[in-house]
């Protein structure tokens, strides 16, 4: 599913793709849409790279609060952009965003200086098939203030629903205030490789169509092409042919290693490996 509930038959291709020679670090095929994908590929690239200190870019699509907290229970800082909230009070100057939330005191100040409570109660909600809890703030005084209308049109008076994950919503967008520079980087990121794997090669569709790991398998000789492709631009021909040259020597020195290491576990797969020759003689 995409966006407006468009239905559109294909695979999703997430990727983690690196800043400074957009060279793509891992990638993964699914069929899943981005809402549940962000932590997931975090704790991938975490793996990666060996050390949680580096700062992930997303797009809106991806601003789903209960993967926003496990970003950042992680320790790892993202920039997640945010969808824009459609207004849901008469006047916009009364939407959410002109609440001021008392974190001491657990509550929230209307732009009348109304002050909304809450009896603690965690609520179950339901959002496109998630589950979340949250609670009600409200106030009694709204029946009297000069700007109900404008605030909302229950008979009841206005109220706040603040979720579990409302914390780190809010953490989010102060990363992206406190480094507006890096968060405007995302798209050209992101899209450097798809730009030339698509528009450039025409790319467009996977050639393997009987299942999602054929798919996949074809998706990543796409990356490793663009990535050879990418190191060849980024250092020199001769370095990088010089170095293809030692993996090739080292792969060839410890080659009887893994000979003798598939025999010792399993000898029925040594000898059909051999009859295949997958194991050749260096």
């Amino acid at each position: 599913m995409t966006r407006n509930n468009i239905s559109e038959v294909a695979y999703n291709v997430q990727t983690v793709v690196d800043a400074k020679h957009y060279l793509p670090i891992d990638y993964k095929v699914t069929n899943e849409n981005d809402t549940r994908a962000l932590s997931g590929m975090l704790r991938r690239a975490n793996i990666i790279l060996g050390t949680p200190n580096f700062t992930a870019l997303y797009d809106k699509g991806y601003h789903t609060g209960s993967e926003i907290k496990k970003a950042v229970t992680s320790g790892i800082q993202i920039m997640v952009a945010i969808p824009a909230i459609a207004s849901v009070a008469p006047d916009e100057n009364y939407n959410m965003s002109h609440f001021t939330y008392d974190q001491i005191n657990d509550t929230y100040t209307c732009p009348q200086n109304r002050v909304l409570t809450t009896n603690g109660n965690y609520y179950q909600k339901s959002k496109n098939g998630y589950s979340y809890a949250a609670k009600h703030y409200k106030t009694n005084r709204c029946h009297s203030c000069p700007a109900k209308a404008l605030c909302t049109i229950s008979i009841k008076g206005r109220l706040i629903v603040r979720t579990e994950f409302a914390e780190y919503v809010e953490q989010n967008r102060l990363n992206i205030e406190a480094d507006p520079a890096t968060y405007k980087k995302r798209q050209s990121i992101v899209e450097h490789p798809y730009g030339t794997i698509k528009r450039q090669w025409g790319y467009y569709y996977v050639i393997t169509k009987k299942g999602m790991k054929r798919a996949s398998a074809d998706v990543g000789f796409m990356f490793t092409a663009y990535n050879l492709r990418r190191l060849i631009n980024i250092i020199d021909k001769s370095l990088l042919k010089k170095y293809l040259q030692e993996l090739a020597l080292f792969f060839s020195k410890i080659l009887p290693s893994i000979k003798a290491i598939i025999f010792k576990i399993r000898p029925s797969l040594f000898y059909t490996c051999v009859s295949q020759n997958i194991l050749l003689a260096p």
